[in-house]
């Protein structure tokens, strides 16, 4: 019993953090969103600190960009019969608001700088009361900070290259209900556990270069992998009716620090973008992430053993395409198309984090007046059906199956200004 009640509680701790590994975002710029992010190859406006920093060296004067984007998330799972007779479960509604906000100024007609703060990692997931993967997690959100300086210089009159630092910073929190179990019946929630976690300031580097030439532009980024250190504490909370059983039962499980890391991947984007006409424009990239540094995760206990899981983790790639049309000087139209590749095995599926290939489609316009630029756009995120049984197997690593479905909706504003 005590084992058992070891390696449920500490997998909770486990996963709560490993949510943050499993789910980036790559909005951060209500234009280059609305063209699905294909604009490596593009050198728009101060948001290339994050797209591709090369692009500075082409911009002139002092620029500031800044957006907002409001994701709101439609998840279900569906338990499988004959235990839970295909019931369905809806998680709750939230809105979350991963935010770019970008400032830069060229001191020369070669030379730039810049500065960007973004959130790449910054979603969370709750699941209703009487959800049957409160085990696993009834409520989780991350939050991430990424400050990246970066300065452009223009080696030729056509090419442009690009150097940064991220300092990323992150936080984490996490309830899961405790399951005691019983010979004659799954088990009585005799509780919660809670986590909360700030990480240690890490360093990660990123290297660009764009190439214009007549109508044709080139473009390549590469972010080098963060390794974030957590330290945490984790919270339990026992009703009273079963707190001295418990308590005797479990001797070791009291509130306690706890410490791991989080590698997030690598990743490169690679793009050629083409003028077709004077007011229209096409681009095509290719990301690759190199997941597989996730692919398990270890923990630190400060009053009871060290445990490690498994994660696996695979390489992944997507696969961009974005329009704009001008109609007039002053109004662009775009639309773009993603194809997302997840990296998380079967076996990781989790009411944690219930990641699956996607198709997005997005959609926007913008209009310029002046030295001003306002932005808005929408992008619809179709997650691909999928599920932990195979062949009437389970292969969820921690024991809970189930199928996942998931619609997202995001809305991106965007301003700028240059001086």
């Amino acid at each position: 019993m005590r084992s058992f009640l070891h390696a449920t509680l500490l997998l909770l701790l486990l996963f709560g953090l490993s949510f943050g590994a499993g789910f980036g975002l790559y909005e951060f710029g209500a234009r280059a969103s609305s063209l699905g992010g294909a604009v490596v190859a593009q050198s728009y406006d101060a948001s290339s600190i994050f797209y591709n920093p090369a692009g500075l060296a082409f911009q002139k004067g002092t620029q500031f960009y800044g957006d907002l984007t409001l994701i709101t998330a439609s998840n279900k799972w569906v338990g499988p019969a004959p235990i839970f007779s295909d019931e369905v479960f809806k998680a709750e509604n939230q809105i979350h608001t991963p935010f770019g906000a970008y400032i830069s100024h060229s001191f020369s007609e070669k030379l730039a700088v810049g500065l960007g703060v973004t959130t790449p990692f910054g979603l969370g997931l709750k699941w209703p009361s009487d959800y049957p993967g409160d085990v696993v997690s009834k409520d989780v959100n991350l939050k991430s900070f990424y400050f990246s300086p970066v300065v452009s210089y223009r080696l030729l009159k056509n090419l442009g290259i690009g150097a940064g630092v991220d300092l990323v910073y992150s936080k984490v929190t996490l309830e899961r209900y405790i399951l005691f179990p019983e010979d004659s019946k799954p088990g009585t929630n005799v509780g919660n556990v809670s986590l909360d976690g700030n990480s240690k300031l890490a360093v990660g580097f990123s290297a660009s270069l764009l190439y214009k030439y007549d109508k044709l532009s080139l473009g390549f980024l590469y972010r080098h992998k963060v390794k974030n250190e957590f330290d945490g504490n984790a919270t339990f909370n026992i009703k009273d009716e079963y707190y001295r059983d418990f308590l005797t039962t479990t001797a070791g499980l009291v509130d306690q620090k706890v410490k791991t890391e989080i590698t997030y991947p690598s990743f490169l984007s690679v793009g050629a973008h083409y003028q077709i006409m004077e007011n229209m424009g096409i681009e095509f990239d290719y990301m690759w992430y190199k997941w597989d540094v996730f692919k398990s995760l270890v923990l630190d206990f400060a009053k009871t053993q060290d445990v490690s899981v498994e994660e696996d983790y695979s390489n992944s790639s997507q696969f961009r395409v974005g329009v704009h049309y001008n109609l007039t000087p002053a109004i662009e139209l775009r639309g773009g198309y993603i194809y997302d590749q997840t990296p998380q095995p079967i076996g990781s599926m989790s009411p944690l984090l219930p990641d699956a290939t996607r198709n997005d489609f997005s959609l926007g316009v913008g209009y310029k007046t002046g030295s001003m630029q306002f932005d808005l756009g929408y992008m619809l995120v179709l997650f691909d059906d999928r599920g932990t049984v195979v062949n009437g197997e389970g292969k969820s690593f921690d024991g809970f199956d189930g199928n996942y479905t998931g619609v997202a909706n995001l809305l991106f504003v965007g301003y700028g200004i240059s001086f």
